[in-house]
């Protein structure tokens, strides 16, 4: 497995972005979204684990550091930024996901996102712009535009989320699903006991969730990215 550091522009912003892929031409592709945390620990061993098994499944996996297009710190401070940057953030990842589609051996048709807590809400609101979204632990957001969309939503929808998430409550998860039935999505919900925010640490019952999460999540971008066989085809 290969690990490369790019800059995507975003608008006049060069995005740091880290690429895991296998050596020779990827099949499909997985944007990464990071939470409010950014790629700090423990988070960014997450997520770069993630990466990393997509890669090994032939996906080259994208994960830009979207934080740079307003110069924001991750931490804490995050959450009182969201107001006036969060259509910055949406932006950034949107233009790392239309430039990976520009990229020639990666159908566009074959192209997913995975976000993690605000990167999951992030990818939710960006739901028009791949055929399949994974959020973990997302907020809806109400009080800053909650889901709405850029675009009309064609992707198939995964969400896993923590009955005992504390920072994001599993009501949020609820809220979020019944907006997406709402437009007539069916998203897949998975709901694990005892789990809190992020899936971290010892706690046996996170352990289960991130195994089962990573499992699922996995499972869902095979089934649900088209081969490039039939993705030629459609065209």
């Amino acid at each position: 497995m290969t690990t490369d550091i790019i800059d995507i522009d975003s608008h006049g912003t060069a995005i740091r972005t880290e690429v895991f892929h296998r050596p020779g031409l990827p099949d499909a592709a997985i944007v990464l979204a990071h939470g409010s945390d950014g790629m700090t620990e423990p988070w960014a061993t997450l997520i770069r684990e993630y990466a990393a098994e997509l890669a090994g499944k032939g996906f080259a996996a994208f994960v830009p550091s979207y934080f740079a297009k307003t110069g924001t710190a991750p931490g804490p401070g995050v959450f009182a930024q969201i107001p006036a940057n969060l259509d910055a953030w949406i932006e950034t990842v949107g233009d790392v996901v239309a430039h990976v589609k520009t990229l020639p051996e990666i159908p566009a048709q074959r192209v997913g996102l995975l976000g993690f807590s605000l990167g999951g809400h992030i990818c939710l609101r960006l739901r028009g712009a791949t055929p399949a979204v994974v959020a973990f632990f997302a907020p809806e957001l109400r009080q800053f535009g909650g889901l709405a969309a850029r675009q009309p939503a064609t992707a198939q929808i995964e969400i896993h989320h923590g009955l005992a998430d504390l920072l994001v409550p599993f009501s949020e998860a609820q809220a979020i699903v019944a907006a997406l039935k709402g437009e007539g999505a069916v998203p897949e919900v998975f709901s694990y006991e005892g789990a809190g925010h992020g899936f971290a640490g010892a706690d046996p019952n996170n352990a289960t969730a991130r195994r089962s999460s990573k499992y699922r999540t996995l499972a869902f971008f095979e089934k649900n990215l088209p081969s490039k066989r039939e993705a030629q085809h459609a065209q």
